[in-house]
């Protein structure tokens, strides 16, 4: 009578784990089909847009697309965007004190009160920006276009 209880046990916890395992593979390759697979950004281009309130600090970004992204408040201390693409993009407070922006196109691209401090702007295309109220306290603007960019109530003494 005790073996025959185990048995019934036995054959159900069997019965019980050959059907998980029928349900797991069905998860996994529904899960897995084309549509949801994370390995279709292996030939397609990130293009990264939202990246408010992140701290991008000493990272390298050396010819970066982030055109039309929209960075609020984020922090990109020290950050080496040479050459990169940041023009339309939205950098409303955001932190570039002491980054690397040499050469990089910033056309029409907001950057009203972002710090700007010891930030390295030299032959930036800064043509139509928005920089009211940015801090510009030791930047360096030499060879920076500038036509039609929005300068008012900057701070600190910038070199162009």
């Amino acid at each position: 009578m005790h073996e025959r209880t185990l048995l019934k046990i036995s054959i159900i916890a069997i019965v019980l784990l050959i059907v998980s395992l029928i349900a797991n593979v069905v998860f996994y390759i529904g899960y897995t089909s084309p549509d949801n697979c994370p390995q279709q950004f292996a030939t397609e281009q990130v293009v990264l847009s939202e990246m408010s309130y992140q701290d991008y600090s000493g990272t390298m970004m050396e010819y970066a697309d982030l055109s039309g992204a929209n960075a609020y408040k984020s922090i990109f201390q020290g950050t080496d965007l040479r050459n990169a693409d940041l023009h339309g993009g939205i950098f409303s407070l955001a932190d570039f004190s002491g980054a690397d922006l040499t050469g990089a196109d910033l056309v029409g691209a907001s950057f009203d009160y972002a710090d700007l401090s010891g930030a390295i702007l030299v032959n930036t295309d800064l043509r139509f920006a928005d920089l009211r109220g940015a801090d510009l306290s030791g930047a360096d603007l030499t060879g920076a276009l500038i036509e039609g960019a929005d300068f008012r109530w900057i701070k600190g003494n910038y070199k162009i």
